[in-house]
């Protein structure tokens, strides 16, 4: 199995005068429904999708009040949801004031070793681009090329851009 990714430059933000470094981002294909993946993983069963994702939707509909009270929530073989909350600090314990001082609250997701073992068994990557300025190069060839003569590349069949976690952009290839 292949997965995409591009290369994005991003600055260390304690030194914002030297030139970044770049990194691989995986390349968002699509964004699945749930129900789109309640049919998937129903197929060649007796489950209907339906019933899979009303299933689904029961569990998303109880994780919150568990969480709320205190609890790590199991999602089978998928890993686990926690709480995660950052605040600002005090000298003085007496001066805390969760009202005011809590500032995030988030949810954590911890993969299984199930998982994350299911994930990465025969996974292989490809590079699918480099993305400067939100414009998105078909490869690091045709960036480097655009980086030595200034000559944007020309696409051989338009593509749409978007949908990235990188936040979309012209997008060539």
């Amino acid at each position: 199995m292949s997965v995409k990714y591009k290369l994005v430059q991003k600055k260390n933000p304690a030194k914002r005068n030297e030139n970044g470094k770049w990194y691989a981002i995986p390349s968002t294909t699509n964004r699945l429904s749930t129900r789109a993946v309640c049919k998937v993983v129903t197929r060649g069963s007796t489950i209907y999708p339906t019933e899979a994702e009303t299933t689904f939707n029961l569990v998303c509909d109880g994780v919150p009040h568990e969480l709320q009270q205190g609890n790590s929530v199991q999602l089978g073989n998928l890993g686990w949801l926690r709480l995660s909350i950052a605040s600002e600090g005090v000298d003085d314990i007496a001066q805390f004031d969760a009202g005011s001082m809590i500032k995030k609250v988030k949810v954590v997701f911890t993969p299984s070793k199930e998982l994350m073992a299911a994930i990465k068994s025969g996974l292989e990557f490809e590079n699918a681009g480099v993305v400067e300025a939100g414009f998105t190069f078909p490869s690091t060839k045709a960036y480097l090329e655009y980086k030595s003569t200034g000559q944007l590349p020309v696409p051989s069949t338009p593509t749409g851009g978007g949908g990235e976690e990188e936040g979309g952009g012209g997008s060539m290839g």
